[in-house]
């Protein structure tokens, strides 16, 4: 289940990452945005970033993309994540999917419903944070642009190419390609995620031990 949340996550996070993230870390206070600029930036942000986006986004992208994902991770054995199989080599062999469907014959059902469940639950949610996430998305192309470059920005979104790029920009993340690029991606992400913790131990071998639950001060 954790690894649905996830790749829920990979769908509705990078628009938002690619259009408004800044440079500045997390507890950084930013310098005020010319308000001009702002004034400028939200004819542009209701162009390429509708109220109603998010929903759309996550209904278009999420049976291909979460299923394709989820099937490259759960077709999958062990071994391939990076589990010891000589303790096991017998399940260390089979796919995830296999030994869920052992352990769960409604297992595909149980996802299926899970995912469509958790889709509109997580399109829901995103639509109430959206005009939050136009207000930043605002805020982030005032501090790039300019009010001349801002108003060229609007003009170019006013003509039928212009129209055509922003309504269909943010639905690129579901096109055949990007899909396809994503669903590659999982597998090897998690095929990687023993090495990288790896290096998180190492990193971190400095520090003193996490104190445990329930330990004496």
């Amino acid at each position: 289940m954790r690894a649905a949340i996830a790749a829920i996550g990979l769908i509705a996070l990078p628009p938002v990452a690619a259009e408004a993230q800044t440079p500045a870390t997390t507890g950084t206070v930013l310098p005020p945005v010319d308000s001009a600029r702002v004034a400028a930036a939200k004819p542009v942000i209701d162009q390429i970033w509708p109220l109603g986006t998010y929903a759309r986004l996550m209904h278009a992208t999420m049976d291909q993309a979460v299923n394709g994902m989820l099937a490259g991770m759960y077709d999958m054995t062990p071994a391939q994540l990076g589990v010891d199989a000589k303790a096991n080599p017998a399940v260390a062999q089979q796919s995830l999917r296999q030994r869920a469907r052992e352990q769960d014959p409604a297992f595909d059902e149980r996802m299926r419903i899970t995912m469509r469940v958790m889709t509109d639950g997580i399109a829901d949610l995103m639509t109430q944070v959206e005009p939050e996430v136009r207000q930043a998305m605002a805020q982030a192309y005032a501090r790039r642009f300019t009010v001349t470059q801002l108003d060229d920005l609007h003009r170019f979104f006013d003509t039928p190419t212009g129209r055509t790029y922003a309504s269909e920009s943010m639905m690129l993340m579901a096109s055949p390609e990007m899909m396809k690029a994503m669903q590659a991606f999982v597998p090897k992400m998690i095929q990687a995620m023993p090495a990288i913790m790896a290096k998180v131990q190492d990193a971190t071998k400095h520090l003193p031990p996490v104190k445990k639950k329930g330990a004496s001060q």
